[in-house]
């Protein structure tokens, strides 16, 4: 079964690594600075999916990357 494609192009995976990225760190920078009795919990289960969403996209693209690396 082949692995569920998320970009076409190198480009494509470059534009959603750095979206990433910058998402997480933003998320975890949030964290460092806002004492956490100070953050509403829909936005910590907001910043709970958005990081479950990187890691997600970011195992779509490692395993792209090994099925790459197969061929």
């Amino acid at each position: 079964m082949p692995a569920r494609k998320l970009a076409e192009t190198d480009a494509q995976i470059q534009a959603l690594r750095r979206h990433v990225l910058t998402q997480c760190v933003a998320i975890t920078s949030s964290i460092d600075t806002i004492p956490a009795g100070f953050v509403p919990r829909a936005m910590r289960e907001q910043w709970r999916r958005e990081l479950q969403q990187a890691a997600h996209a970011l195992t779509l693209v490692e395993a792209r990357l090994a099925l790459e690396a197969e061929a």
